[in-house]
Parts: C-alpha cells; structure tokens; sequence
C-alpha cells in the first residue's frame, strides 16, 4: 500500500469533515427559510408561496452535495481498509461494517486512528 503524503492526508481529512459540516449548513437554511416565511406560510391560504421553495433550494443543494461526497468517501474508505496491509481480515469486517452502518461518524473515527497517525519508521512518499 503506497503512504499518503501528509498534505494528502490534511485534504482528506477536509473532505472527511464537509458533510457533517453541509448537514449542519442544510439545517441552518432549512430552518432559516422556514423562520423568515412563516408569517407567508400561516396566510396563504393553503398554498405554499414560491418564495419558500426558493429560499430552500439552497439547503437541498447543500444537502445533495453532502450526499455526494459521503458516498465517494465511503467508497475511498472502504478500499482502503480491504488494501491496508497491516490489518487482519477480522479488523477489516469490522471497520468495514462501522464505515457502511455508522456514516460519517466511522468515517471520521476511521481517519483519525488509521489514516492520520504517521509512524515515525514510516516514510512518506
């Protein structure tokens, strides 16, 4: 398995991160669009005004964008696991079972106890 070189892993580090953080971004819009219309959506007479849907459209985007980027880490993770050589096969099922079912959280323990720790007899390529 090639050694990542730290700015590689600084970046990967970054991307491991921006979900949580656009999942927090999507609540912000979210509830800040149903804050600033809720005086439009109690008076419109069962309609919804197009100036909602806008202001959310915002927070879907942010959202998407997490999705996207969860899915591509998740994938990127798991391969990494099944290529780490210093891993047995029953810790590979395991942080393979806690990437797929605990999300972004396992993925965030995963880089900081696999990824991010460097060896001092390690080199960096």
């Amino acid at each position: 398995m090639v050694k990542m070189k730290k700015l590689n892993k600084i970046w990967l580090g970054i991307f491991t991160f921006l979900p949580l953080l656009f999942l927090v971004i999507y609540f912000v819009f979210l509830f800040g669009a149903i804050i600033a219309n809720i005086d439009e959506l109690q008076n419109n007479n069962g309609e919804f005004p197009i100036d909602f849907f806008q202001s959310i459209a915002w927070a879907f985007a942010f959202l998407l964008l997490a999705i996207i980027i969860k899915i591509g880490l998740m994938i990127y993770y798991v391969i990494h696991v099944s290529e780490n050589v210093k891993n047995d096969n029953t810790k590979k099922i395991m942080w393979i079972l806690i990437l797929v079912f605990v999300g972004t959280i396992g993925s965030v323990i995963y880089y900081f106890m696999e990824i991010y720790p460097s060896k001092k007899n390690e080199l960096e390529v």
